[in-house]
């Protein structure tokens, strides 16, 4: 009977708690409809280029690469490096972007597709038969990275990304929310200090920490797994850095709105989850359009972008800049709504 009793009571506490049943309930159907979307519109087409203007691809090639025809090769190496294409032909040179070895797998096969085609067309046609079985994939070039790139290399940056956004957000929403709930926080409150230095001392007390976060992750992937990436150590530091001012800020923001741990991890399926999905881990580029606008709206998308540009391809601060920059305005955004919406909990 007393089992019934304790069952009764946990099922009548939680049935009152609202949230917790649309979490419980629309949670699980909200990560469940995007992983659909993502994992069944995984990439299956490289995007090619080819300098020759009189190039006409055949049905084969259609079938596995998007071709599109440029008119030198410096306006392919340009749509290369904004992520236009995967890789470009130019006479007898094959450069793949070699960045994400999966999609690099994708355009080694429409350029060995095409060097065969046409190695093909110079032959009399009595000997094309015999010889096509002999056909070699063409020697490639790697833009960025090398031949020895694995996948790991690649996600490694958003992986390294969304482990401090996640940290960073469970510890700082919980540390807010026990100041809040043992009246720490209206304590302190009483004297001189305004919300925002409140708000401002634990950005930078928590900055500390974030900065000895990225170096020991940082230093692990690079020394320990030996990803093979160039890495421009301390700006791969400053973008940490900045996802951890915006996860910082986004978790004190969240946990304004929770009255105890359990509601605070309620957050992390509908902030956190869709943050991991949409930070580079899935490829967008096939999914539905709703989709790709969707994830403009995550923070780590742009911190996640910004780390796989410094570490697989080189990129400076003026590359990154603009990531930088938008992530700074969510931190910006997520600081002055925490100020306000804290108000009806935090006396003067």
């Amino acid at each position: 009977m007393k089992i019934f009793v304790i069952a009764g009571r946990l099922i009548r506490q939680i049935a009152g708690d609202k949230r917790t049943l649309v979490v419980m309930l629309m949670a699980p159907v909200l990560i469940m409809t995007i992983l659909y979307f993502l994992l069944g519109n995984g990439v299956t087409m490289a995007n090619i280029d080819i300098v020759d203007d009189a190039y006409t691809p055949s049905d084969a090639m259609l079938e596995i690469a998007n071709i599109s025809l440029v008119t030198s090769e410096e306006e392919a190496i340009d749509r290369l490096k904004a992520g236009d294409s995967d890789g470009y032909i130019f006479e007898d040179k094959y450069v793949v972007e070699g960045s994400d070895p999966s999609i690099s797998a994708l355009a080694k096969r429409a350029f060995a597709q095409y060097a065969q085609e046409k190695n093909l067309a110079s032959l009399p046609a009595q000997f094309s038969g015999q010889v096509s079985d002999m056909m070699q994939m063409p020697e490639i070039e790697q833009y960025y990275g090398s031949s020895d790139y694995e996948q790991f290399d690649f996600l490694a940056p958003s992986m390294m990304g969304f482990i401090i956004f996640f940290l960073v957000f469970l510890l700082a929403g919980i540390a807010f929310l026990r100041e809040r709930i043992s009246g720490t926080l209206d304590r302190i409150l009483v004297s001189s200090l305004r919300r925002s230095h409140l708000v401002a001392g634990y950005f930078l007390g928590f900055g500390v920490f974030a900065a000895m976060q990225t170096v020991v992750i940082q230093s692990f992937l690079v020394f320990v797994l030996k990803i093979h990436t160039g890495t421009d150590f301390p700006l791969v530091l400053l973008i940490n850095l900045t996802i951890a001012g915006t996860s910082l800020a986004m978790g004190t923001l969240f946990s304004a709105f929770a009255r105890n741990e359990f509601q605070l991890f309620q957050f992390i399926p509908i902030v956190i989850i869709p943050q991991v999905m949409f930070c580079g881990l899935f490829n967008l580029r096939e999914t539905p359009m709703f989709l790709q606008y969707l994830a403009k709206i995550f923070p780590l998308t742009y911190g996640a972008d910004a780390l796989r540009n410094v570490m697989l391809r080189g990129a400076g601060l003026n590359d990154v800049l603009p990531d930088l920059l938008i992530m700074l305005g969510f931190t910006m955004l997520f600081f002055a709504l925490n100020i306000m919406v804290l108000k009806k909990y935090r006396k003067l």
